[in-house]
Protein backbone atom coordinates (compact mmCIF):
# COMPACT_ATOMS: atom_id res chain seq x y z
CA UNK A 1 0.00 0.00 0.00
CA UNK A 2 2.81 2.15 0.63
CA UNK A 3 4.56 2.18 -2.79
CA UNK A 4 1.36 2.94 -4.40
CA UNK A 5 0.75 6.09 -2.37
CA UNK A 6 3.43 8.35 -3.42
CA UNK A 7 2.01 8.14 -6.90
CA UNK A 8 -1.45 9.25 -6.51
CA UNK A 9 -0.68 13.04 -5.97
CA UNK A 10 1.86 12.74 -8.73
CA UNK A 11 -1.25 11.24 -11.33
CA UNK A 12 -3.55 14.03 -10.08
CA UNK A 13 -0.60 16.97 -10.06
CA UNK A 14 -0.04 15.78 -13.90
CA UNK A 15 -4.50 15.75 -14.50
CA UNK A 16 -4.39 19.26 -13.11
CA UNK A 17 -1.93 20.29 -15.25
CA UNK A 18 -3.05 18.48 -18.23
CA UNK A 19 -6.73 19.75 -18.03
CA UNK A 20 -5.02 23.26 -17.52
CA UNK A 21 -2.98 23.20 -20.23
CA UNK A 22 -6.10 21.57 -22.37
CA UNK A 23 -8.68 24.69 -21.25
CA UNK A 24 -6.19 27.63 -21.86
CA UNK A 25 -5.59 26.39 -25.76
CA UNK A 26 -9.45 26.10 -26.24
CA UNK A 27 -9.64 29.45 -24.65
CA UNK A 28 -7.01 30.89 -27.07
CA UNK A 29 -9.18 29.10 -29.95
CA UNK A 30 -12.32 30.66 -28.61
CA UNK A 31 -10.74 33.90 -28.67
CA UNK A 32 -9.08 33.49 -32.21
CA UNK A 33 -12.36 32.32 -32.73
CA UNK A 34 -14.34 35.58 -31.78
CA UNK A 35 -11.56 38.34 -32.14
CA UNK A 36 -9.80 36.81 -35.53
CA UNK A 37 -12.70 35.01 -37.54
CA UNK A 38 -15.83 37.62 -35.65
CA UNK A 39 -13.85 40.20 -36.56
CA UNK A 40 -13.09 39.42 -40.09
CA UNK A 41 -16.55 38.53 -40.96
CA UNK A 42 -18.03 41.49 -39.54
CA UNK A 43 -15.30 44.01 -41.33
CA UNK A 44 -16.55 42.04 -44.37
CA UNK A 45 -20.21 42.27 -44.19
CA UNK A 46 -19.41 46.38 -43.41
CA UNK A 47 -17.79 46.06 -47.33
CA UNK A 48 -20.35 44.44 -48.10
CA UNK A 49 -23.39 46.50 -47.06
CA UNK A 50 -22.10 48.70 -49.70
CA UNK A 51 -22.30 46.51 -52.52
CA UNK A 52 -25.41 47.13 -54.59
CA UNK A 53 -26.44 44.44 -57.07
CA UNK A 54 -29.13 41.93 -57.72
CA UNK A 55 -27.70 38.94 -55.71
CA UNK A 56 -27.40 41.44 -52.69
CA UNK A 57 -30.95 42.86 -53.41
CA UNK A 58 -32.07 38.90 -53.31
CA UNK A 59 -30.21 37.91 -50.45
CA UNK A 60 -32.11 40.43 -48.55
CA UNK A 61 -35.38 39.80 -49.59
CA UNK A 62 -34.75 36.30 -47.97
CA UNK A 63 -36.18 33.00 -48.34
CA UNK A 64 -35.50 30.47 -51.52
CA UNK A 65 -34.39 33.66 -52.92
CA UNK A 66 -31.20 33.91 -50.50
CA UNK A 67 -30.31 30.68 -51.32
CA UNK A 68 -30.17 31.23 -55.25
CA UNK A 69 -28.16 34.67 -54.04
CA UNK A 70 -25.59 32.35 -52.13
CA UNK A 71 -24.90 30.08 -55.05
CA UNK A 72 -25.29 33.30 -57.72
CA UNK A 73 -23.23 35.77 -55.39
CA UNK A 74 -19.66 34.89 -54.90
CA UNK A 75 -19.28 37.39 -52.53
CA UNK A 76 -22.38 36.23 -49.91
CA UNK A 77 -20.35 32.77 -50.63
CA UNK A 78 -17.23 34.05 -49.27
CA UNK A 79 -19.36 35.57 -46.40
CA UNK A 80 -20.61 32.73 -45.49
CA UNK A 81 -16.76 30.95 -45.54
CA UNK A 82 -15.71 33.72 -43.40
CA UNK A 83 -17.92 33.17 -41.03
CA UNK A 84 -17.15 29.12 -41.02
CA UNK A 85 -13.44 30.46 -40.00
CA UNK A 86 -14.63 30.89 -36.48
CA UNK A 87 -15.22 26.93 -36.10
CA UNK A 88 -12.17 26.48 -37.77
CA UNK A 89 -9.97 28.39 -35.12
CA UNK A 90 -12.02 26.64 -31.85
CA UNK A 91 -11.29 22.80 -33.38
CA UNK A 92 -7.96 24.03 -33.87
CA UNK A 93 -7.43 25.01 -30.13
CA UNK A 94 -9.47 22.01 -29.30
CA UNK A 95 -6.87 20.29 -31.06
CA UNK A 96 -4.10 22.22 -29.72
CA UNK A 97 -5.24 20.94 -26.30
CA UNK A 98 -5.39 17.53 -26.70
CA UNK A 99 -1.58 17.70 -27.83
CA UNK A 100 -0.20 19.77 -24.79
CA UNK A 101 -2.05 18.06 -22.27
CA UNK A 102 -0.73 15.01 -23.63
CA UNK A 103 2.70 16.41 -23.63
CA UNK A 104 2.24 16.44 -20.14
CA UNK A 105 1.50 13.20 -19.51
CA UNK A 106 4.62 11.82 -21.54
CA UNK A 107 6.54 14.02 -19.32
CA UNK A 108 5.46 12.66 -16.29
CA UNK A 109 4.50 8.86 -17.41
CA UNK A 110 6.48 8.61 -20.83
CA UNK A 111 9.12 6.57 -19.80
CA UNK A 112 6.96 4.15 -17.11
CA UNK A 113 3.85 3.89 -20.14
CA UNK A 114 6.62 2.95 -22.66
CA UNK A 115 8.15 0.17 -20.55
CA UNK A 116 4.61 -0.99 -19.80
CA UNK A 117 2.77 -0.92 -22.94
CA UNK A 118 6.62 -2.45 -24.60
CA UNK A 119 6.07 -5.41 -21.93
CA UNK A 120 2.66 -6.07 -22.84
CA UNK A 121 3.05 -5.75 -26.53
CA UNK A 122 6.33 -8.23 -26.02
CA UNK A 123 4.67 -10.84 -23.99
CA UNK A 124 1.65 -11.15 -26.48
CA UNK A 125 4.07 -11.22 -29.36
CA UNK A 126 6.23 -13.62 -27.51
CA UNK A 127 3.24 -16.07 -27.18
CA UNK A 128 2.09 -16.45 -30.35
CA UNK A 129 2.22 -19.23 -32.56
CA UNK A 130 5.37 -19.25 -34.47
CA UNK A 131 3.56 -20.96 -37.74
CA UNK A 132 4.08 -19.48 -41.23
CA UNK A 133 2.53 -16.02 -41.39
CA UNK A 134 1.62 -16.16 -38.27
CA UNK A 135 3.93 -12.87 -37.24
CA UNK A 136 3.08 -10.95 -40.51
CA UNK A 137 -0.26 -10.74 -38.26
CA UNK A 138 0.68 -9.53 -34.92
CA UNK A 139 -1.02 -6.39 -35.10
CA UNK A 140 -4.61 -8.85 -34.98
CA UNK A 141 -3.19 -10.59 -31.84
CA UNK A 142 -2.90 -6.98 -30.18
CA UNK A 143 -6.36 -5.62 -28.71
CA UNK A 144 -6.45 -1.91 -27.24
CA UNK A 145 -8.91 -3.48 -24.30
CA UNK A 146 -6.17 -6.47 -23.11
CA UNK A 147 -3.47 -3.46 -23.32
CA UNK A 148 -5.46 -0.75 -21.74
CA UNK A 149 -5.82 -3.05 -18.65
CA UNK A 150 -2.27 -3.60 -18.34
CA UNK A 151 -1.88 0.12 -18.38
CA UNK A 152 -4.50 0.69 -15.62
CA UNK A 153 -1.84 0.43 -12.79
CA UNK A 154 0.01 3.34 -14.32
CA UNK A 155 -2.17 5.96 -15.32
CA UNK A 156 -5.68 3.96 -14.96
CA UNK A 157 -8.57 3.66 -17.08
CA UNK A 158 -10.50 6.26 -19.46
CA UNK A 159 -11.00 7.36 -22.69
CA UNK A 160 -7.28 9.31 -22.87
CA UNK A 161 -5.64 5.82 -22.27
CA UNK A 162 -7.27 4.14 -24.98
CA UNK A 163 -6.50 7.14 -27.18
CA UNK A 164 -3.00 6.53 -26.54
CA UNK A 165 -2.99 2.81 -26.86
CA UNK A 166 -4.91 3.16 -29.84
CA UNK A 167 -2.70 5.68 -31.22
CA UNK A 168 0.32 3.84 -30.75
CA UNK A 169 -0.50 0.88 -32.16
CA UNK A 170 -1.62 2.44 -35.10
CA UNK A 171 1.35 4.45 -36.06
CA UNK A 172 3.75 1.58 -34.72
CA UNK A 173 5.31 -0.63 -37.80
CA UNK A 174 4.81 -4.10 -36.40
CA UNK A 175 5.76 -5.81 -39.37
CA UNK A 176 9.11 -3.71 -40.08
CA UNK A 177 9.33 -4.36 -36.20
CA UNK A 178 9.00 -7.44 -36.05
CA UNK A 179 11.59 -8.44 -39.33
CA UNK A 180 14.26 -6.36 -37.58
CA UNK A 181 13.54 -8.11 -34.18
CA UNK A 182 13.96 -11.87 -36.08
CA UNK A 183 17.06 -11.22 -37.78
CA UNK A 184 18.74 -9.82 -34.98
CA UNK A 185 17.43 -13.36 -33.38
CA UNK A 186 18.79 -15.03 -36.35
CA UNK A 187 22.58 -13.45 -36.34
CA UNK A 188 22.64 -14.08 -33.21
CA UNK A 189 21.50 -18.11 -33.43
CA UNK A 190 19.62 -17.06 -30.41
CA UNK A 191 16.16 -19.43 -29.91
CA UNK A 192 12.99 -18.17 -30.79
CA UNK A 193 10.71 -16.72 -27.75
CA UNK A 194 7.92 -19.14 -27.16
CA UNK A 195 10.10 -22.62 -28.01
CA UNK A 196 11.77 -22.61 -24.83
CA UNK A 197 13.12 -18.80 -24.22
CA UNK A 198 12.64 -16.47 -21.62
CA UNK A 199 11.85 -13.00 -22.11
CA UNK A 200 13.36 -11.48 -25.10
CA UNK A 201 15.39 -7.87 -23.98
CA UNK A 202 16.17 -7.18 -27.14
CA UNK A 203 12.11 -6.99 -28.26
CA UNK A 204 11.46 -5.11 -25.43
CA UNK A 205 13.86 -2.71 -25.97
CA UNK A 206 12.85 -2.40 -29.54
CA UNK A 207 9.45 -2.26 -28.46
CA UNK A 208 10.20 0.83 -25.84
CA UNK A 209 12.36 2.63 -27.87
CA UNK A 210 9.87 2.83 -30.87
CA UNK A 211 6.99 3.60 -28.62
CA UNK A 212 8.59 6.24 -26.55
CA UNK A 213 9.64 8.04 -30.19
CA UNK A 214 5.88 7.53 -31.59
CA UNK A 215 4.58 9.28 -27.99
CA UNK A 216 6.65 12.14 -28.58
CA UNK A 217 5.60 12.42 -31.76
CA UNK A 218 2.10 12.33 -30.57
CA UNK A 219 2.73 15.20 -27.91
CA UNK A 220 4.72 17.81 -30.21
CA UNK A 221 2.81 20.50 -30.68
CA UNK A 222 2.48 22.08 -33.87
CA UNK A 223 1.52 25.34 -35.46
CA UNK A 224 1.45 23.92 -38.92
CA UNK A 225 -2.54 23.73 -39.16
CA UNK A 226 -2.77 27.22 -37.66
CA UNK A 227 -0.60 28.87 -39.90
CA UNK A 228 -2.21 27.14 -42.86
CA UNK A 229 -6.05 28.33 -41.33
CA UNK A 230 -4.22 31.65 -41.24
CA UNK A 231 -3.00 31.99 -44.52
CA UNK A 232 -6.25 30.75 -46.44
CA UNK A 233 -8.41 33.21 -44.18
CA UNK A 234 -6.07 36.25 -45.80
CA UNK A 235 -6.86 34.61 -49.14
CA UNK A 236 -10.06 34.56 -48.82
CA UNK A 237 -10.58 38.09 -47.27
CA UNK A 238 -8.39 39.23 -50.23
CA UNK A 239 -10.86 37.77 -52.64
CA UNK A 240 -13.94 39.31 -50.97
CA UNK A 241 -12.50 42.38 -51.24
CA UNK A 242 -11.46 42.01 -54.32
CA UNK A 243 -15.11 40.82 -55.34
CA UNK A 244 -16.51 43.67 -53.47
CA UNK A 245 -14.76 46.27 -54.73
Amino acid sequence: MSTDQPAQPSLVRTGVKAGAAFAGSVIKGGLLALILGGGVFFFYLSQLAQLEGPGNTAARAGGFGAVLALITSPPLLVAVLLFLFGAVYLMLGVHQGRTKAMRHLVAARGEAVSQRLAGAIAGRIEAMPRTHGTMQRAADWLSVDALTQQLAPVLGEGRAVRSVVGFVLNRLPMSDMLAEWQQGRSAQQEPVAGEGAAQDPALRALLTRRIHETLQEMSTPSRTLLYIALGAHAVLLGVGLWLVH
